[in-house]
C-alpha cells in the first residue's frame, strides 16, 4: 500500500489537515466524520475565500516508543506517524520556513533545531548584529509599499495571525499584507510580503539582506509558494527582493525602489516545487526518529551558513589535524580523512595541495621554521622610517552616510607605529570616532597627518588598506592627493 497522504490540507485558521488516509481504513472527511466531541475531525467549513478550507482538530499528541502517534479522544490510535511520515504532525513537530531551510542543508541539523535547541552555541555579537541587521532591512523594505497592512499578532498568537491573514486577504482594499501566515500539510510560512497582483492572484516576495539572489534563497521561496499555493491563494509570481550596491545614498531620504532590487525567481524554483514531496518526506522522517540522523560533518556544516550545532559533530581536533592546513578545501580534507589520514604528519608527499598547504605541510613535518628566500632581500627594500598601519571598519547593509552603497565600508579606527631607525622605541598614533556622525572626514584628516613625510607602510593586507583609502579619496576628493601618497608608500 502507497505510503498514506495527506490530499487536502490548508489552515488559516485553526487546525491541521483533512482528509487523512491510514493503513487500516478509508480516507476519513466530513463525509464520514461527525460533529461529536470526540471525533478527531470536525467537519470542515468552507472559507470565505475561493475554495479555502479550515479545519478544527479534537485529537491529542501521544507517543509510542517515543514516535508520535495522533490518536482519538476516546483512546483509538488513528496513524502511527513514524510509519506516515508524509502525514500532518503534532503542533510540537509542525515545520517553518527557517527550519524547511535548516533541514536542506543539513536533517541533522533540523532535528536538534525541533527535538534539541538547548545544544545551539549561543549567539555571538558578530552573530546578533548580523540578524539585528537583517530584520533592518526587512523593517525598510515594506516602505516600497506603502499601503500594505502588517499582521499584527505575536509569534505565540498564531491562530489570530491566521484568522488576520483571511481576514486581509477577503479585502479588496488592501494592496499587500506584511507577515501573511499560512499552514499547509504540517508547514508554517510567515510571507514578508503579499502583493495583490490581480483582483485574484498575488506576488509573493522574500526579503534577503544580499545583495543577490544566492542558490539557497529559492529554497525559502520554494516552500513559501508551496504553502501559499497549498491553501488556494493564486500566487501569480515568487519573488525575492535583496539589496542593489548600485544604490547610492544622497545622506537624506532612502529610495527604496532603488534601494532594493525584486527578482522574479518563478522558473528558477519549478525543480524544487517538483522536488519538494520528496524533501518533505525525507524531513519528516528525521523528525520521527528517536536519536538524530547519522550524518558526517562535512562542507554542510558551514555551507551556507554556520551551523550552530557545529560543536555536537566536531570534537576538538589537534593542533596538527589536517584542516588546519592554510587554505585546504573540505573536498581535499575529505579525502584524506577517507583515507585515514587525520594528521598532518601523516600525508603523503603525493598527496595534491596548494603550494600554501603543501609548504605549511613541509614545515610541519620537517619540524623546521620555514623562511622566503625573498625575505631578506625584501626587509633590506623598507625604507625608513618605517610606519605600520592597520584600519578597522564596518559594512552596513543600509548605508549610512551620504554617497555610500550597501555594505561599503565604514572606517572608524586606525593606528600607526612608527620606527625612525633600527632599533628604536616605536612611537603610536591612532584614531577612533566616537558617536554616530559620519566619521570618514575625521578618520582621514587625522590619518594625513599622521602618516605624512617619506618611508614605507606596511600594512597587513595592502588590498583592503589600499581599497579603504581610495574609496576615501572618491568621498572626500579634497584629500585625494594626500592618499594617493599614503598609497604609494605601502609596501609590497
Amino acid at each position: 500500500m502507497a505510503n498514506p497522504i495527506e490530499r487536502t490540507t490548508c489552515a488559516l485558521h485553526q487546525g491541521v489537515a483533512a482528509p487523512v488516509e491510514c493503513e487500516n481504513g478509508p480516507a476519513m472527511d466530513e463525509r464520514n466524520s461527525q460533529d461529536q466531541p470526540g471525533d478527531i475531525l470536525k467537519r470542515t467549513q468552507k472559507s470565505q475565500i475561493g475554495n479555502l478550507v479550515t479545519l478544527q482538530t479534537h485529537g491529542k499528541a501521544a507517543t509510542r516508543d517515543g514516535a508520535p502517534v495522533i490518536e482519538l479522544t476516546d483512546g483509538k490510535e488513528l496513524c502511527d506517524l513514524s510509519k506516515n511520515p508524509t502525514l500532518v504532525r503534532s503542533s510540537q513537530l509542525q515545520l517553518s520556513k527557517s527550519k524547511f531551510v535548516a533541514g536542506i542543508q543539513c536533517l541533522k541539523r533540523l532535528y536538534l533545531q525541533v527535538h534539541s535547541p538547548d545544544l545551539a552555541a549561543v549567539l555571538d555579537e558578530g552573530t546578533e548584529a548580523i540578524l539585528s541587521q537583517g530584520q533592518e532591512v526587512g523593517l525598510l523594505a515594506l516602505r516600497a509599499f506603502p499601503h500594505g497592512v502588517l499582521v499584527q499578532s505575536n509569534h505565540d498568537e498564531l491562530d489570530e495571525a491566521l484568522t488576520q491573514t483571511q481576514r486581509l486577504i477577503a479585502d479588496p482594499r488592501i494592496p499587500a499584507i506584511f507577515e501573511a501566515t499560512f499552514r499547509y500539510q504540517g508547514v508554517l510560512v510567515r510571507v514578508d510580503i503579499l502583493e495583490r497582483h490581480s483582483p485574484k492572484g498575488w506576488r509573493l516576495i522574500e526579503v534577503k539582506s544580499t545583495t543577490a539572489v544566492k542558490d539557497y534563497h529559492l529554497f525559502d521561496v520554494a516552500i513559501q509558494r508551496h504553502v501559499v499555493s497549498g491553501c488556494g491563494i493564486d500566487v501569480a509570481a515568487a519573488c525575492l527582493m535583496h539589496l542593489s550596491r548600485d544604490y547610492v545614498y544622497d545622506g537624506q531620504e532612502y529610495r527604496i525602489r532603488k534601494l532594493f532590487k525584486i527578482e522574479d525567481v518563478t522558473k528558477e524554483i519549478r525543480q524544487i516545487n517538483r522536488d519538494l514531496p520528496t524533501l518533505l518526506q525525507d524531513q519528516w522522517k528525521a523528525l520521527n526518529r528517536k536519536s538524530p540522523p547519522n550524518i558526517e560533518p562535512g562542507p554542510q556544516c558551514e555551507d551556507p551558513v554556520g551551523c550552530e550545532f557545529y560543536d555536537q559533530c566536531h570534537e576538538t581536533l589537534p593542533a596538527d589535524h589536517v584542516s588546519c592546513l592554510p587554505r585546504i578545501s573540505q573536498t581535499k580534507i575529505a579525502a584524506l580523512v577517507d583515507q585515514g589520514i587525520s594528521l598532518i604528519s601523516e600525508i603523503p608527499n603525493d598527496f595534491p595541495l596548494g603550494a600554501l598547504a603543501r609548504r605549511a605541510c613541509d614545515a610541519v613535518q620537517g619540524g623546521d621554521t620555514w623562511f622566503s628566500g625573498d625575505l631578506r632581500q625584501e626587509l633590506r627594500r623598507l625604507k625608513y622610517p618605517l610606519s605600520f598601519m592597520d584600519f578597522e571598519t564596518l559594512y552596513p547593509a543600509i548605508p549610512r552616510y551620504a554617497g555610500m552603497c550597501p555594505y561599503d565600508h565604514i572606517p572608524f579606527q586606525w593606528s600607526v607605529h612608527r620606527q625612525h631607525r633600527p632599533g628604536e622605541p616605536l612611537e603610536h598614533f591612532e584614531f577612533l570616532a566616537r558617536g554616530d556622525s559620519d566619521p570618514r572626514r575625521g578618520f582621514i584628516e587625522s590619518l594625513c597627518r599622521a602618516a605624512r613625510g617619506k618611508g614605507h607602510i606596511v600594512v597587513y593586507n595592502r588590498s583592503f588598506e589600499a581599497s579603504r583609502l581610495a574609496e576615501l579619496a572618491a568621498w572626500l576628493p579634497d584629500y585625494a592627493g594626500q592618499v594617493e601618497q599614503i598609497r604609494e608608500r605601502l609596501s609590497r
